[in-house]
């Protein structure tokens, strides 16, 4: 079962909660708010008496709001759009690396980047991953469809254009849960395959070991046409 979390506004399943005082209090997973939903006052049921029976009122409860509950298999709702160019880093943030930013300064302390010669076109996603990316934020809270836009970039060589994007949405929305998860998973990956890329050697290594060998071959060669020419001259 899933339930909007009224402080993050995320959909999230239910897995802490607790009943205080009859009220039912549900823990989100995501920003760890508490949302607390008051029981349904059920109608009166009329007793047979000429005296009237006072129904107690339970007390107040502040900061009490109704447990909006939805259901799994309900049609999940994209979030909202961020206000922004998704491709641009925000205000505030290195245009190359999304790394925060003095006002004051000229250049950027993380990639050393100097802000005034910086080109946007250089740091833009190629026209598939952009319309990858615009199809993703249709379907946000669906991490299949991460992973999928993930190994199709890994395949083409993207993955650091998919870690830009992840930081320039988690400049927007510090507190996104699968902006989070997906800039960890490009990390892993990348570091996974990193290892892969290095194993075995180096084709210049292999290269010239195959040139020592080329040539110890030679010289082997020229040996025994010498020894074969000095055995000849002899016999005759």
């Amino acid at each position: 079962m899933k339930y909007q979390c009224e402080s993050c506004d995320r959909l999230v399943k239910v897995e802490t909660y607790s009943l205080e005082g009859g009220v039912l209090a549900v823990v989100c997973p995501a920003c760890a708010a508490v949302t607390r939903a008051a029981p349904s006052v059920s109608a009166a049921v009329a007793v047979p008496s000429m005296e009237p029976v006072s129904v107690p009122v339970p007390p107040a409860r502040p900061s009490l709001t109704a447990l909006r509950v939805i259901r799994t298999d309900a049609p999940v709702v994209a979030p909202s759009a961020l206000d922004g160019d998704p491709f641009q880093s925000p205000p505030g943030h290195c245009p190359k690396c999304v790394a925060p930013m003095r006002e004051d300064a000229t250049s950027c302390a993380g990639c050393g980047l100097v802000f005034a010669n910086f080109i946007p076109d250089e740091h833009q996603p190629s026209g598939i991953l952009a319309r990858e990316w615009h199809a993703l934020l249709e379907t946000w809270h669906d991490w299949d469809a991460h992973d999928r836009l993930l190994s199709q970039a890994m395949g083409r060589g993207e993955l650091a254009m998919v870690g830009r994007l992840y930081r320039m949405r988690l400049a927007r929305a510090p507190d996104d849960a699968q902006a989070l998860r997906g800039r960890d998973e490009v990390v892993r990956r990348v570091t996974t395959a990193v290892p892969l890329t290095s194993d075995g050697p180096s084709p210049a290594l292999g290269r010239k070991v195959k040139s020592m060998v080329m040539g110890a071959v030679l010289v082997v060669c020229l040996a025994l046409m010498l020894v074969l020419f000095q055995v000849m001259r002899g016999a005759f």
